[in-house]
């Protein structure tokens, strides 16, 4: 309805509120002002911290039938320039933190226009009406974005999505999730998962997003505007988790907290919840009135989505990858197993070819911008050859195992798998950071432990409950941490570096 409430967020000190009827007249008169300019299917670049500026630029670039490139404004700027040559970006919008850069851009003759969104609502307000973007009318089937991946373990690609993928992966998963409620957005609106599960989704379910500047600002706003569901990545999950246990630890109260957990816990085998009602202070933390969170993005520890869980929070924990637009599948909220990242979305297809993961539906990429050689290599048979490790188990939940590029083949045949390895290795106290490789036919272990006390005994430990063929001969320790993309995913291609010391 018109007068629905969709977007707020904080304007000098004020709660700013978009209805459902501004957001559309106003997508409407800033793609207007694009067509008027005679831009129809050029390439346009966003850039900037979250904000409703972003999404309306967004909107309006691609409901004028031009193409999208959302670009990470915690990249440096020369990437930037480097993928907005690679694009052919011919204009960009960007917040004003940014407009230096921007600015740059333009005198270098990298792009022609620049838009400071700060002038959004003057274009907005000077558009007379006589042409709507409306009419534009995309193709289900055009490309409407390219979002660059984050490069793990090499260079970014352009993955081109079109309008359909976005749209039936956003509905798809509003089908998948049934989450209802209100949010609050802070994953990056760059990124396929924070755009299509945290504004699309939320959007199409018809709940009021709340749009969290940054992680500073991120807990306020929980307590704030008190949200019943959020869309997060794992750090989050696993930081509000933490910090549960540190501010009762602080307080004193982690042994009587231990002890309302067993009770409560103990309450549940027997058909009565209390959790928030007991747990009500521990969830004031985080506005109150949270029950859901979809997290997704990387691995997730079964303890963490358990802990919450116990204390009322339920964690959604699914998989994607940016190539499905990119929602693959998801645990539902009344039909979910342990570590498994749920059933696929409706009209999405899963299934596993020598061990790997391939999905097949309207959600999956055009193919990746200019890189004919890297789309065929990710393709087979009309399936997306996703890169990771899984399995499908008998009532069509899917389980990840690994990323294919991380196997460490030994020279007697035996596969493992590094992520495996890895998860057990961050149980272990004071290890804060680890990769597992593969180094001259050694499993070798790269640890970052500010604190090394009782590590070494640990990995013993842990190699005597191992399979011989799976322990950890070598052990590399960091002095600092290892070096991450900006959605803090650790690079893993791997450097022997002096800034480590080895045990073996």
């Amino acid at each position: 309805m018109p007068d629905d409430i969709v977007f707020q967020y904080a304007e000098r000190k004020k709660l700013e509120t978009v209805t459902c009827g501004r957001f559309y007249d106003e997508i409407d008169r800033l793609g207007a002002w694009l067509c008027e300019k005679g831009w129809r299917r050029r390439t346009v670049a966003v850039l900037g911290e979250n904000s409703y500026p972003w999404i309306l630029s967004y909107f309006a670039v691609v409901m004028s039938d031009n193409i999208v490139v959302p670009l990470d404004k915690e990249q440096n700027a020369e990437e930037l320039g480097k993928l907005l040559k690679r694009c052919g970006a011919e204009a960009i919008f960007c917040s004003h933190t940014y407009i230096d850069v921007a600015e740059a851009m333009q005198e270098q003759g990298v792009v022609s226009t620049v838009v400071d969104m700060r002038d959004i609502p003057s274009i907005i307000e000077a558009e007379t009406g006589s042409l709507r973007a409306m009419d534009a009318e995309p193709e289900p089937d055009s490309v409407s974005t390219i979002i660059f991946t984050s490069g793990t373990t090499g260079e970014p690609k352009g993955v081109q999505l079109e309008q359909r993928a976005i749209v039936m992966d956003a509905l798809n998963a509003c089908r998948g999730l049934w989450v209802s409620g209100s949010s609050v957005l802070t994953l990056p609106l760059h990124h396929t998962f924070g755009f299509t599960v945290g504004v699309l989704s939320a959007y199409i379910s018809g709940y009021p997003i709340f749009i969290s500047k940054s992680l500073r600002s991120f807990m306020n706003d929980l307590k704030e505007f008190r949200p019943h569901n959020l869309v997060l990545v794992p750090l989050y999950v696993e930081t509000m988790y933490k910090n549960i246990w540190r501010l009762a630890k602080e307080q004193g109260r982690d042994r009587r907290l231990r002890r309302m957990l067993k009770v409560s816990n103990g309450l549940r085998r027997v058909g009565i919840d209390v959790r928030r009602r007991m747990f009500r202070p521990v969830l004031e933390q985080f506005g109150g009135a949270l029950e859901h969170i979809v997290c997704g993005g990387a691995f997730l520890d079964q303890d963490y989505i358990d802990g919450l869980e116990s204390m009322g929070v339920q964690i959604l924990n699914g998989y994607g990858i940016t190539e499905c637009a990119p929602v693959v599948a998801v645990n539902r909220s009344n039909r979910q197993k342990r570590n498994s990242v749920g059933l696929p979305l409706p009209g999405c297809e899963v299934k596993i070819i020598d061990g790997e993961i391939c999905v097949r539906g309207d959600n999956v990429m055009a193919g990746y911008f200019e890189d004919q050689e890297a789309t065929v290599e990710a393709m087979e048979d009309g399936w997306f050859k996703t890169g990771d490790l899984g399995y499908i188990d008998e009532d069509g939940f899917l389980y990840i195992t690994g990323r294919k590029k991380n196997l460490i083949i030994l020279s007697n045949g035996k596969n493992i798998s590094a992520e495996e390895l890895e998860a057990k290795l961050l149980h272990i106290e004071n290890v804060e950071e680890v990769v597992v490789h593969g180094e001259d036919n050694v499993i070798t272990a790269e640890i970052y432990a500010p604190d090394q006390t009782g590590v070494d005994d640990a990995v013993a430990r842990l190699n005597r409950e191992l399979p011989s063929y799976k322990r950890i001969q070598r052990v590399r320790y960091r002095l600092s941490e290892f070096e991450k993309t900006t959605t803090r995913k650790i690079k893993r291609y791997y450097h022997k570096t002096e800034d480590a010391n080895t045990n073996a």
